[in-house]
């Protein structure tokens, strides 16, 4: 396959060839422009993307970019502005340019934006949810949330078993997904089986499959999720309801990664990563002789625990904009102070999917309005006139009294931002946000 093309437009020859080294020691070509009128010219041949900075003679980056998109509407093209020009990233944004970079580049941030652009799947001119090597899905700014996604990077690099705990709705299968996601298995099959939803009897042969004649009513051959797996991830969810022979079986085929259906002989070999989780405190049922002890060790190759969202207030309305972003995607509502003042003071038992269970049911109510308490449920509406009682967790941002929540929302971006060394695309993937939305906010709060 052709390598794909990029096109560095920019007056600074030194530049040029470090971004050109960059993105060269990637695998993607590399084309060079001096000004703005070569780069328009450049475009009658074959380019995958523009990479173009502002300021440049006889024709800036903002004309270029004007005429380009007349050329090839099609096009991507990624902005360069000089630190803190957020203006002139909003004018190339309104103008159709897909991401803007500010100098000096990070080049990790630089090969991240033209990766999400370049080698993610979608139609042309559409930027992908997902991108780089962060799992955007994990949402929040917590210290907690921010060891989760990296002990997430660390295991997708891998192929080590994953064991991830955490109580019900907390996110487990979302850890699982982005670990397959983001691991060299990512365009494989993910195969989810929760062991406590099917019936004991059945686990097994909804496992490891049958052939025909295995036991009556087996009246052909069935295909495992095991099978099904293979080449990809298998996600064994709620692992610590099965029963102790079936953990049996399993230690098996994990550790020859092999097994046989059942009434079969034939081994079948299969290439799979497997992740589980549980609700339940497996050491404890280890003691009690529920679990078996080197199934647990096989399994917690590496451990990722998922804590409660009420432990990690200061995640709970990045979360929450992060959902209302998915739940209605064309204009995502917004939050009057006093709705988000009660969900921060809810303390959430049901996690991450009792505050989406909450917001679908809100935006029912408040139409394509402000959400407001009263399209809250009656627990949490009562809620909205108090004054808040927890304290945010370690350098979080808490709702507080006769404080709008646009000041929340500034305090927060801005705390993000600094914790992360100012990288605007990690910020972004921190709080749930495109780049696009956080550069409009970092514009709207004044913050550069």
């Amino acid at each position: 396959m052709a390598s794909r093309v990029v096109l560095i437009a920019d007056d600074d020859a030194a530049h040029r060839r470090m971004l050109g080294a960059a993105l060269e020691s990637s695998g993607w070509a590399c084309r060079y422009a001096a000004d703005g009128e070569e780069a328009v010219r450049a475009t009658d041949g074959p380019l995958d993307l523009v990479l173009l900075d502002v300021r440049m003679p006889r024709l800036d980056g903002i004309g270029a970019l004007r005429r380009i998109h007349e050329r090839r509407p099609d096009l991507p093209v990624v902005v360069v502005t000089a630190h803190g020009d957020v203006r002139v990233a909003v004018e190339a944004m309104k103008l159709g340019a897909r991401d803007f970079l500010e100098k000096p580049i990070d080049i990790d941030e630089l090969r991240s934006v033209v990766a999400d652009i370049l080698e993610r799947p979608g139609p042309p001119g559409e930027r992908p949810e997902d991108g780089g090597d962060e799992p955007r899905t994990l949402v929040g700014v917590s210290e907690a949330l921010v060891r989760v996604r990296e002990t997430v990077r660390r295991a997708a690099g891998s192929t080590a078993t994953v064991l991830v705990h955490g109580e019900s709705g907390t996110g487990k299968e979302l850890v699982a997904r982005a670990i397959h996601e983001l691991s060299d298995r990512g365009d494989g099959p993910f195969v989810a089986v929760n062991c406590a939803a099917v019936p004991e009897t059945l686990l097994e042969s909804e496992l490891f499959g049958h052939e025909r004649g295995a036991f009556t009513g087996a009246d052909s051959r069935r295909i495992g999720r095991f099978e099904q797996a293979d080449g990809g991830t298998l996600f064994l969810d709620e692992i610590g309801e099965m029963q102790p022979a079936l953990q049996a079986r399993l230690l098996r085929a994990l550790q020859e990664r092999s097994f046989e259906r059942l009434g079969g002989t034939a081994p079948v070999r299969v290439d799979i990563r497997v992740v589980a989780a549980t609700n339940r405190d497996l050491r404890a049922a280890i003691a009690a002789g529920r679990f078996r002890e080197d199934l647990y060790y096989r399994l917690a190759v590496v451990e990722i625990a998922l804590p409660p969202l009420r432990d990690r207030p200061e995640d709970i309305l990045p979360t929450a904009q992060h959902l209302l972003g998915r739940l209605r995607p064309e204009v995502p509502p917004r939050l009057a102070p006093e709705t988000a003042a009660a969900l921060a003071l809810h303390d959430w038992p049901g996690n991450v999917r009792e505050l989406a269970n909450v917001l679908e049911r809100a935006l029912l109510f408040a139409g394509h309005g402000e959400i407001r308490p009263e399209h809250l449920p009656p627990g949490l509406r009562e809620l909205a006139g108090r004054e808040p009682h927890a304290a945010p967790g370690p350098g979080g941002t808490g709702v507080r009294p006769g404080v709008s929540l646009e000041a929340v929302e500034r305090e927060l971006i801005e705390k993000t931002l600094r914790s992360l060394g100012g990288n605007r695309t990690r910020t972004a993937r921190a709080l749930g946000l495109s780049r696009r939305a956080l550069l409009y906010k970092l514009k709207r709060y004044g913050l550069r």
